[in-house]
């Protein structure tokens, strides 16, 4: 009796539920609805967003790909281009890479100026160095990438205004990267220890001389004298056709 007892019970409780929910949803169906077709609104704007988003970051990546920096002129426009599409991103990886190339292609065209280095084209490589240095330092590549270029900006800043206290900055740059121990055994190191060796040699100031003209000295006995030209022998002609 107990146990028939206790299945009419459970019975009651669920024909209770499926009543109580049923009204529920007849008062309360419209607006489950209208949540419903928000909510799945917002999950095919997500997708359609990160898809946007991602087809945009491919058409970026294409467009740098295909950036010529063989040519001075031609590396100049380039990595305009560059800059003004780097600007706005939010893609690390992208971002990362992108001032990389800034900084390393900057300096090379510095060198290919026609006057070089390049003041301007140098700064350009700094600014973007110092974004890597400072957005991407935790990576120890990135690191040792952006303090031995911004060490290359000071040797070149040296030879525009020669200015000692580049030497002190240079220095500076590439010791961080010989006592940075996540760089030890990497090329970027042994790379900073040759430079730091040639660092007196590569801040000497170079004075350009032209030699003295080496002309003869003049002397009495060295005096230029001109002599009349003798005069034509008797009978001979003077070479105007007639006779003496």
């Amino acid at each position: 009796m107990k146990s028939e007892r206790r299945h009419e019970l459970k019975e009651n409780d669920l024909a209770h539920a499926i009543e109580t929910t049923k009204g529920f949803l007849d008062e309360r169906g419209k607006q489950l609805t209208i949540g419903v077709i928000i909510f799945g609104a917002v999950i095919a704007a997500v997708v359609f967003g990160a898809r946007s988003r991602t087809a945009a970051m491919e058409d970026i990546w294409q467009r740098q790909a295909l950036l010529k920096f063989d040519q001075y002129e031609v590396g100049r426009e380039s990595l305009e281009s560059l800059v003004s599409m780097t600007k706005g991103v939010s893609n690390d990886r992208f971002l990362r890479s992108s001032l990389i190339q800034q900084g390393q292609q900057a300096l090379r065209l510095a060198q290919l100026a026609p006057a070089p280095p390049d003041r301007d084209l140098t700064l350009v490589a700094k600014t973007a160095l110092e974004e890597l240095l400072t957005r991407f330092g935790k990576n120890p590549l990135a690191r040792g990438v952006a303090l031995s270029g911004l060490a290359t900006v000071e040797e070149n800043l040296y030879i525009v205004d020669r200015d000692a206290a580049h030497k002190e900055q240079a220095k500076n740059r590439l010791n961080a990267i010989v006592n940075d121990e996540a760089l030890s055994g990497m090329p970027l190191m042994r790379i900073a220890m040759e430079r730091l060796r040639d660092l007196d040699r590569t801040f000497s100031r170079v004075e350009f001389s032209y030699p003295e003209p080496d002309f003869p000295e003049a002397t009495e006995d060295a005096a230029i004298t001109t002599e009349p030209a003798a005069a034509p022998a008797s009978g001979e002609k003077d070479g105007s056709g007639g006779a003496p």
